[in-house]
């Protein structure tokens, strides 16, 4: 058996970093370890024979020596007391210390000594009380927030949503937690919320936002805007997903339906132009014709003078003619509808060329016959005859490149001049308040059924007016409802 001499056990009492001390069975104190010694700033000798509650300490406050003085009553009767106090040193943060008294009796019960401990727990103290508060706030944003709160583990499984998103889907928790994230999303958009977050899981991106469509538990659609971040553990391991969910609907709502004004306002003026065009070929144009062929009988008149005059007449009634079948044409040209933009620009060509000498058209046109839509012909046909305008007025080119090219999904109609050209403007507004409508109205046409329109210019270099458009119309209102599309 290993004999203790008094030496190693001074050595090893000391070197406890947790406060020690030895009460005799009155509660005074018999020796206190190096710890204790640093902390009070006092000696053996100032503790000797000291009561605990009495220890001449400036730090101890009354409260803190009433709960010694009854810890050390109950500890003499054989309890076991833990309670925490409170430091408060000068100039130093407060300490919170775990305070503990074993009692230790003899064979015969009889109490010998008293054992004190303290340990410093400031920090943890700290840290549980700032995690508890962390973890309130967390759970009043989660359970009270208006905008949706998800959690989703990173296999795609919903671990946990808030009543926000809850509300949004018409789901419970229980019946979400049944789900992945893809089960609720409309089959056109799980592409690319499988993507993003597969992305997200494999830390090839941070965070992302995007809008998606989702399923509620009634089948209904309904838009959200999701932000979507990874979470990582105290390893810097991926361990979930969080998402937060606005609910969007009702602004794609509105989106939709100004969309959808666009375009009918849009038809109206089509068919407006429609109206005016038959009215002037039904009503003017056909009593212009019929003066004609009446001053044309009246020609027989023996009287040269007269003949001469109706002559002029006639000359002139058939410029009209010629004039007004010309307005026609820019209203709704007649090939349009049932030949096709390509016939309808050739038809356009044909006049502009008889009518202008300079600039020259160089015509490479794809046949589209009936693939096109009468809408995406109308654009197509009226960015060209704005563009031709232009060129015209203010271009002073020499040729002017049409060319019009059709695949299975997109239609594309690029005019380019080499005229003059000009400083394209920041923004498109600043050629709006100068009065240059034309160009801005071509490309709102292009958007408004889900294209686009470039202009490539710069002085002296010429201009490219380039518009892109669906071969097929994909209506805004079907976006938004879903309806129409391959399930």
């Amino acid at each position: 058996m290993v004999q203790l001499d008094i030496p190693w056990f001074e050595e090893f009492f000391d070197a406890i970093y947790q406060y020690i001390g030895i009460l005799d069975a009155r509660g005074r104190l018999v020796k206190a370890n190096r710890a204790v010694l640093d902390l009070t700033g006092l000696s053996q000798l100032d503790l000797a024979e000291v009561p605990l509650w009495s220890l001449p300490w400036p730090s101890l406050s009354r409260e803190n020596r009433r709960t010694l003085k009854q810890a050390v009553k109950h500890a003499s009767q054989g309890k076991f007391v833990r309670s925490e106090l409170h430091i408060r040193q000068r100039q130093k943060p407060e300490m919170i210390l775990d305070f503990s008294l074993k009692p230790i009796a003899d064979e015969n019960g009889k109490l010998k000594f008293m054992i004190a401990e303290g340990r410093d727990i400031t920090i943890y103290r700290r840290t549980r009380e700032a995690l508890f508060q962390s973890e309130a706030r967390f759970k009043t944003i989660f359970e009270q927030s208006g905008i949706g709160i998800v959690i989703k583990g990173l296999d795609g499984k919903m671990l946990d949503c808030n009543p926000a998103f809850q509300s949004m889907l018409g789901y419970s928790a229980q019946d979400l937690q049944k789900l992945e994230y893809l089960d609720i999303t409309y089959p056109a958009d799980r592409s690319t919320s499988r993507k993003l977050f597969n992305e997200l899981v494999n830390r090839k991106q941070k965070s992302y936002t995007t809008d998606k469509r989702y399923i509620t538990n009634t089948g209904e659609i309904v838009w959200g805007r999701i932000t979507a971040s990874l979470v990582l553990g105290p390893d810097g391991q991926p361990e979930f997903v969080i998402g937060m969910v606005e609910n969007i609907h009702a602004n794609k709502q509105i989106e939709a339906e100004l969309v959808e004004l666009q375009q009918r306002l849009m038809q109206g003026r089509e068919m407006k132009r429609l109206r005016i065009a038959q009215d002037l070929h039904d009503g003017p144009l056909q009593e212009i014709i019929g003066v004609s062929y009446q001053i044309q009988a009246l020609q027989e008149s023996p009287s040269e003078a007269d003949r001469e005059q109706l002559h002029s007449i006639q000359e002139a009634l058939q410029q009209l003619t010629k004039s007004v079948r010309s307005i026609c044409g820019e209203l709704r040209p007649p090939t349009l509808v049932p030949f096709g933009l390509e016939k309808a620009i050739l038809s356009h060509a044909e006049e502009f060329q008889a009518s202008h000498a300079e600039p020259k058209l160089e015509l490479s046109l794809a046949h589209d016959g009936q693939a096109l839509s009468e809408q995406v012909r109308i654009v197509l046909f009226r960015i060209y005859q704005e563009t031709l305008n232009n060129v015209v007025r203010h271009a002073q080119a020499a040729t002017v490149w049409v060319r019009f090219i059709l695949n299975e999904e997109h239609a594309t109609l690029e005019i380019q001049d080499d005229g003059a050209g000009f400083e394209l403007p920041n923004r498109w507004i600043t050629f709006a308040r100068q009065g240059h409508l034309g160009l801005v109205g071509a490309m709102e046409r292009a958007r408004d059924i889900g294209g686009s329109l470039e202009i490539t210019s710069a002085p002296g270099a010429g201009t490219l007016v380039r518009a892109v458009l669906p071969v097929k119309e994909a209506g805004f209102s079907t976006q938004l409802s879903g309806e129409g599309e391959r399930k």
